[in-house]
């Protein structure tokens, strides 16, 4: 299980790199956008539709593996970490399944939208320009599915009591931990 972990663990973390460098040009091109708008009064073309349809999307969406991998969603356990061990095991048990049925629809119907976007050649006008946008779709259906299959490998660790071998990648912080740091 541990070489499959381990892969998944690489793929999640070459998707959140593509991600974070798309983070980088971003900032890039929307600073080379304000210095040419304002100081030489020429901005650069169609940087709304490239910051909306390339960058934020592929920021938002490439991480979901990685996300779901470090168990860094949204969660809010007032009442089930109050409930008993084999209850919450129950409970993590149907989220993961939720999740993975959830995730590998949403990775299905919007690869089946993407497909459709690349096969019209689906483009935008932008100063007069044609731009093609069909590449962006194909962000949300890699991130889900990056999700569903994080999710999946968490449940067959689940259910077979073995260790995943997804990597959680975590820095710590000397700040947050109990111990005071060496400064």
């Amino acid at each position: 299980m541990k070489p499959i972990g381990k892969m998944i663990t690489w793929i999640n973390a070459v998707a959140s790199g593509i991600a974070g460098i798309l983070v980088l040009i971003m900032v890039v091109h929307v600073s080379a956008d304000v210095t040419m708008r304002y100081v030489f009064e020429q901005p650069l073309d169609a940087t709304i539709l490239y910051v909306s349809a390339f960058y934020m999307v592929a920021i938002a969406f490439l991480p979901l593996g990685l996300v779901e991998q470090k168990d860094s969603h949204i969660a809010v356990e007032l009442l089930v970490e109050r409930f008993p061990d084999k209850l919450q095991t129950v409970i993590t048990f149907f989220a993961l399944l939720v999740t993975v049925i959830v995730t590998t629809a949403v990775a299905i119907r919007t690869g089946q939208e993407a497909m459709s976007k690349y096969a019209s050649g689906a483009y935008s006008i932008e100063a007069g320009g044609k731009i093609l946008v069909w590449p962006t779709y194909f962000y949300l259906p890699l991130g889900f599915a990056m999700m569903a299959t994080v999710s999946f490998w968490k449940l067959i660790a689940m259910v077979t009591g073995k260790d995943s071998g997804l990597s959680l990648m975590t820095v710590e912080d000397p700040y947050l931990s109990e111990e005071k740091p060496n400064v």
